[in-house]
């Protein structure tokens, strides 16, 4: 049986292994390949690796011209030639994974807390790209559903109008809205609340969109390639005909929540009263790391339908909310 598990000790190890060089590979080409601006991928992995350090201050990354040496307490234990193809995904995956697996061995804090590897790479990484592309626990938080351990949606008759209040868009979003616009089809007008709402996923901000317009651009998105443009556009099945629509902001109001805030607003479907907006209107790809976390990395910039941007300054409403506005009955 000794052989067996010699065998095993062999096997796993070089699997791991090989497994780390492949979803490292992947995340550095989805870099090369999708981020809102060019990158180097010889950049993007020196400063990915300098983030083991997060995780055991004893280990740290030395670069120079032509190589990268990992030392643990003042010791060098790892020194790795960078790849002649110097922006080569595969080849820096595989350096990658080669400094991950000497760290663990150097170092017993690394080796047991290796869940926390990933997380540090991806975290030092993003300090060299935008702001909004950033490390992530899980999918649930990347898509922004945090708030899911809470109500995100609620609708109810105030006065003779229906008042909706969404706090973040998700995939319940679109059903939870068509429901209550059946429900109480006999009110007079719409107020959408998305005060503080600091977004959630663009398709379901989309698809909500598409309930109040029979025709024309809901959005658009381009991304590195400006002359590549996606067009969003409604079809011909809007819900809530021949009715007024609000919609409520405030300077928490951000991204998805723009999203429908614009396009109902230059197409001329809803009034907007309260304050200019945030000003997020980035798209984010989503790129699964080994430990299951996830780097929500920027590919786009949202349009209105205009042709016209939102992030970095914002939506400005119609008319400032007054005290009418908020009064209940």
């Amino acid at each position: 049986m000794k052989w067996i598990v010699a065998l095993c000790l062999l096997i796993f190890p070089c699997s791991a292994y090989a497994s780390a060089a492949g979803d490292w590979t992947e995340v550095y080409r989805a870099l090369r390949d999708s981020y809102i601006s060019e990158v180097k991928v010889s950049a993007l992995s020196v400063a990915a690796l300098r983030g083991i350090s997060q995780v055991d201050p004893y280990l740290r990354l030395g670069d120079d011209d032509t190589r990268l040496s990992l030392y643990y307490r003042g010791k060098v234990v790892k020194v790795k030639n960078k790849p002649k193809e110097l922006e080569s995904p595969e080849q820096w995956g595989e350096i990658t994974a080669q400094i991950l697996e000497a760290a663990r061995q150097a170092s017993a804090t690394a080796d047991e807390k290796d869940f926390l590897l990933d997380e540090a790479l991806a975290r030092s990484m993003t300090k060299l790209l935008d702001k909004d592309s950033k490390y992530y626990a899980g999918y649930d938080e990347a898509e922004g559903l945090e708030h899911r351990n809470h109500r995100t949606f609620a609708a109810r008759m105030r006065r003779d109008d229906l008042y909706v209040r969404i706090i973040a868009f998700n995939k319940q979003t679109y059903h939870n809205l068509t429901e209550a616009l059946k429900e109480y089809a006999a009110a007079r007008k719409l107020i959408l609340d998305l005060r503080g709402c600091a977004g959630g996923q663009a398709s379901s901000a989309i698809q909500t969109a598409d309930l109040f317009l029979n025709e024309g651009i809901i959005a658009s998105s381009v991304g590195r390639e400006h002359w590549k443009q996606t067009y969003y556009t409604a079809d011909a099945a809007e819900v809530w005909t021949g009715k007024d629509i609000e919609i409520w902001v405030d300077g928490q109001t951000a991204s998805a929540a723009e999203i429908l805030t614009a396009a109902l607003k230059e197409q001329g479907r809803a009034v907007v009263k309260g304050e200019k907006t945030f000003g997020k209107g980035t798209l984010q790809k989503l790129i699964p790391l080994p430990s299951g976390g996830v780097l929500a990395l920027t590919s786009g910039v949202v349009q209105t339908p205009s042709g016209g941007v939102f992030n970095a300054q914002g939506i400005t409403p119609d008319f400032p909310l007054d005290e009418e506005d908020l009064a209940e009955d």
